[in-house]
């Protein structure tokens, strides 16, 4: 792992266990541990991305990431998927649209639509994300899917030296 993976690791762990934290307070509005999410997902993947140089400046990190650590054998047994080389195929492509979706939570991907930080439409806002119910955000709590991913998640954090 370079110094400059190392950076983005320090700093998307930490992002994730902020997440981690918002997470388990479910009296706190889903915007927060959403924002968390989408930031350690993105720094994660651009940690990955250091490999080969100061990656793109881009929101888009981490679905990439994901495509690029699906061949991965060591990456793969590290998450418990030694010799399953089909389940593990089948749970990056069942994560990918989640992740799309993590990533399309950066405003300046989002646009004018729903994301964890500003008021939105930019020009004339109507809706706080405080307010707003993710519909992302309660796929991820209530589906088999969306628990699976986090969990997926979680795991890709705790080996993440494995692979990068």
């Amino acid at each position: 792992m370079t110094e400059h993976q190392r950076l983005f690791l320090v700093q998307a762990r930490a992002d994730h266990t902020v997440f981690a934290m918002l997470r388990r307070q479910p009296e706190l509005r889903a915007c927060h541990a959403l924002h968390y999410l989408q930031m350690a997902t993105e720094l994660l993947g651009k940690a990955h991305a250091w490999e080969h140089g100061p990656p793109t400046k881009t929101h888009r990190a981490f679905v990439a990431f994901l495509r690029r650590i699906s061949p991965n054998r060591q990456a793969q047994k590290q998450l418990g998927f030694e010799g399953q080389n089909e389940n593990w195929a089948h749970l990056i492509r069942k994560s990918v649209p989640l992740a799309k979706r993590i990533e399309d939570l950066a405003p300046a991907l989002a646009l004018d639509g729903p994301n964890p930080e500003y008021p939105w439409p930019r020009l004339d806002p109507r809706i706080a994300p405080a307010e707003h119910s993710f519909e992302v955000w309660q796929e991820l709590q209530e589906t088999a899917a969306g628990r699976q991913f986090l969990n997926m998640v979680e795991r890709l954090f705790a080996a993440a030296e494995t692979f990068l």
